[in-house]
């Protein structure tokens, strides 16, 4: 459900089962910038519909809630705030240019910018400024270009750093300290996802396989 600011609007609950609602609250100067680097007009979106069904949108809205319970870090929350706010004035707001620009060069910046940074705490504005475009030009040339969104690509950055470190023998511990991650919680989450083994077994893969002294 969409309200614009100013909506009058009341919650009822329908049947008898259990009542479950996830809300995001955008104030209007946080929207404006948002609307800027989505449209490149500094105004405030207007949606066509209130009450919407659209499965891809309710799951970014779920995502982005879980991130912000979890004070997830801020470049990912950043991020996955900007596509659903380009999702919503896409498919339901004021019509605006479609196309994608190649960016290319500028991709290829942001790209080098990240693997030089890799170890640091990185900021979406860091990797516009220094790749030359907009927050939302630069997550859809990005994704188009290739394939995954610009923090994903830096999370692939850090984990393959990881593996090189723990394959040398250094604890999980450093090893997520040394590649940027916030702690080492999400480093072990993430590089089970992306791996498949927990960073201890996969350091143990190497390290069983060193000679013994004799």
């Amino acid at each position: 459900m969409l309200f614009h600011p100013g909506d009058s609007h009341s919650c009822v609950q329908c049947g008898g089962g259990a009542f479950d609602y996830r809300g995001l609250n955008i104030g209007e100067s946080v929207m404006l910038e948002l609307a800027y680097e989505v449209t490149g007009k500094r105004m405030l979106p207007g949606f066509s519909e209130n009450v919407i069904c659209d499965g891809e949108i309710a799951c970014q809205v779920r995502l982005l809630h879980g991130m912000l319970m979890e004070e997830t870090e801020s470049f990912e929350r950043e991020e996955t705030l900007l596509f659903l706010v380009s999702m919503l004035v896409r498919r339901f707001g004021q019509p605006f240019e479609s196309s994608v620009l190649p960016c290319r060069r500028e991709i290829e910046r942001a790209c080098a910018y990240m693997e030089e940074h890799f170890a640091e705490r990185i900021y979406l504005d860091e990797i516009c400024r220094y790749a030359g475009l907009g927050k939302s030009a630069l997550l859809r040339a990005f994704t188009k270009e290739k394939g995954v969104t610009p923090y994903r690509y830096l999370e692939n950055i850090r984990i393959g750093a990881a593996k090189k470190m723990l394959a040398e023998g250094v604890p999980p511990g450093e090893a997520a300290m040394r590649t940027g991650f916030s702690d080492q919680s999400h480093f072990t989450n993430y590089f089970g996802r992306f791996i498949g083994l927990a960073p201890g077994s996969y350091r143990k893969m190497f390290t069983e396989k060193q000679p013994k002294d004799m």
